[in-house]
């Protein structure tokens, strides 16, 4: 329907409502039409007040909920649905709607637990098994969220969603082999799903089959140009063998998403491969100055300074990583070698011996 056979549709169901001669089917044909013209609140309202005139009705207050949970008003979806908990509280579908409302909330426990209910209700009914499984993933109960994929699967063979996300519990669990399948078994029912390009190229390039990662990485990226995470997974393929081609894809990677952290450290990482070192200093410090448990890009900040001659630099830099991590052997040694650019050889010695303290309690540790 275009933009114009909307608004007229619009415009005509909006003066049978106004003379109170629309049916039931032309009120929830307008509700919809407002969802189409993003006027998702106006529809919420139009079907709330439709059921304070007519009482329960499941399809309006399905509808009118989904249209509140569009425009981001929760409060008035869980007033709606909570009005006719009594009416529908026997309905699978209806614990399964509380259950995506909690989920939007963030409340991960009380969602499983409506989900579980919408299963016993109805133990057929793929939704809600699946999104239990959902649920389950997020509490990092990777066993349950597997068994729940799996008897999704049993239900909807070809669910697409079930088989990545059960491919992402079979990698969460140390089963790559068995993820591999079911993100392949994904793309043979839809060879155009981004997300199970973009998984199965993550976990080719974690086994170092860096050609197939590419080549899925960027299939994910050409399907969905949007995908900050595609752009640095294909970026991460290539990173060894193609810097500059690398660099492109993080760059990419950050345009899309600015909080990308992890393309600005890898970018930080080949400035730094090029003796880039301002450059690269610069990334480091946009990464930690949005995330800033980064010790990694702390770390080669430092190493950075060093290696342009600003001990000064360096130090401070080293020093601000060493107060949250005391035992890091390497920013001890670093540490050491700046100093001794400095000409203070106590502090240096001292650096050192600390750095040979915490590296033999390291190696003690990994034995």
């Amino acid at each position: 329907m275009t933009e114009h056979s909307v608004h007229g549709t619009i415009t005509d169901l909006e003066q049978k409502v106004a003379q109170g001669t629309a049916e039931r089917d032309e009120v929830l044909d307008l509700a919809n039409a407002y969802r189409q013209s993003n006027q998702a609140g106006r529809a919420g309202e139009l079907l709330d007040e439709y059921l304070h005139g007519v009482g329960p009705d499941w399809d309006a207050c399905r509808l009118c909920v989904e249209s509140y949970r569009e425009a981001g008003r929760m409060e008035d979806a869980v007033r709606v649905l909570n009005r006719w908990a009594s009416r529908y509280r026997d309905r699978a579908h209806f614990w399964t709607l509380r259950g995506l409302m909690l989920e939007e909330m963030g409340d991960w426990e009380s969602a499983l637990r409506e989900y579980e209910l919408a299963a016993g209700i109805a133990p057929h009914m793929a939704e809600a098994v699946y999104r239990r499984g959902v649920v389950l993933m997020h509490l990092e109960r990777y066993e349950d969220a597997r068994q729940a994929f799996n008897a999704t699967l049993r239900l909807r063979p070809r669910l697409v969603p079930a088989l990545i996300n059960a491919g992402l519990t079979h990698e969460a669990l140390g089963c790559p082999r068995e993820a591999i399948e079911s993100f392949e078994r994904a793309l043979a029912i839809d060879p155009e799903s981004a997300e199970a390009h973009l998984n199965l190229g993550a976990l080719y390039g974690e086994q170092g089959r860096l050609d197939e990662a590419l080549e899925h990485c960027e299939r994910a990226l050409a399907l969905d140009p949007n995908s900050s995470q595609a752009a640095f997974n294909a970026g991460m393929a290539i990173m060894d063998r193609d810097p500059d081609r690398a660099a492109h894809h993080f760059r990419r990677a950050i345009q899309l998403d600015p909080k990308n952290v992890g393309a600005c450290h890898l970018l930080g990482a080949i400035a730094q491969r090029k003796g880039m070192w301002d450059t690269a200093v610069s990334l480091y410090r946009q990464v930690i100055e949005t995330d800033p448990e980064r010790l990694d890009s702390l770390f080669s900040m430092g190493v950075c300074y060093s290696k342009a001659d600003r001990p000064d630099d360096a130090i401070r830099i080293f020093r601000q990583l060493l107060d949250q991590d005391q035992r890091n052997a390497e920013a001890w040694f670093y540490l050491g070698l700046s100093y001794d650019k400095k000409g203070d050889s106590r502090s240096a010695r001292e650096a050192y011996r600390m750095a040979d303290t915490h590296g033999r309690r390291s190696r003690r540790e990994g034995s």
